[in-house]
């Protein structure tokens, strides 16, 4: 029934350290690495297994190396906070609705920020966006890059930046129920259909409207899922 227990390799060892290391800030961004040789005997491992781990790390984005210069502390990137949570959510259905909860409170309040703040060049983006996930559609696709791109377009449009970052995010973790939902015979059409609407919406100024259009497609969406799922969310006080 079970596999013997796997004892890590010294470089993956190597490597869990030093990823713990800039998570709590003890190494920072952009500072440099000792060199190889001090390191390995600060850590007590051979050059061997350092230059592996740090191959390792430089795969991850988690440091970058200069020739000739060593090696530095790369910027944490989008991939480094959605690796870990989209385990989480592969591993755990409710943490999944949980997230889908939280898009939707965010996303009603963007398409009523972008109603009111959109320019002329946004408002021609969502409706381009449209138009390609229309494509898409006629094409045999799903549609579901133009339904991510029109998403976070209405996030950019809102003209609050912490949006669109949220967004992207959360596009990658929601990525399969999206595709799920878009997977149903006949959703992408319908999907068009409510995204039109949102943008009739958010283009004639309306913000209670757009905010409506946007919760109504929603709380679509979230029943579409539920229904290839055993757990539901959908009657909760979040409408």
């Amino acid at each position: 029934m079970f596999e013997p227990v796997q004892h890590k390799r010294i470089s993956e060892e190597v490597v869990d350290l030093i990823i713990r290391r800039i998570r709590s800030g003890i190494l920072v961004v952009g500072q440099k690495l000792p060199p190889e040789r001090m390191l390995a005997e600060e850590l007590g491992v051979s050059r061997t297994s350092l230059r592996e781990a740090l191959r390792a790390l430089e795969s991850m984005g988690y440091i970058y190396s200069v020739t000739g210069g060593g090696n530095y502390i790369n910027s944490v990137s989008m991939e480094h906070v959605l690796s870990p949570l989209s385990a989480m959510v592969a591993q755990d259905k409710q943490l999944a609705f949980d997230i889908i909860e939280v898009r939707r409170h965010l996303e009603v309040h963007m398409a009523a920020q972008a109603a009111k703040n959109a320019t002329m060049q946004q408002l021609s983006q969502i409706y381009g966006a449209i138009l390609n996930m229309q494509s898409q559609v006629e094409a045999g696709g799903n549609g579901i890059e133009g339904d991510n791109q029109f998403h976070l377009e209405i996030a950019r449009a809102s003209q609050n930046k912490a949006f669109a970052i949220i967004v992207e995010l959360l596009a990658e973790l929601l990525a399969k129920s999206r595709k799920a939902t878009l997977d149903i015979p006949g959703q992408p059409i319908k999907s068009i259909e409510d995204h039109l609407a949102i943008f009739e919406a958010i283009r004639s100024g309306d913000a209670e409207r757009a905010a409506k259009e946007m919760s109504d497609h929603l709380v679509k969406a979230e029943h579409n899922i539920a229904a290839k799922t055993s757990i539901c969310n959908c009657d909760g006080p979040s409408r």
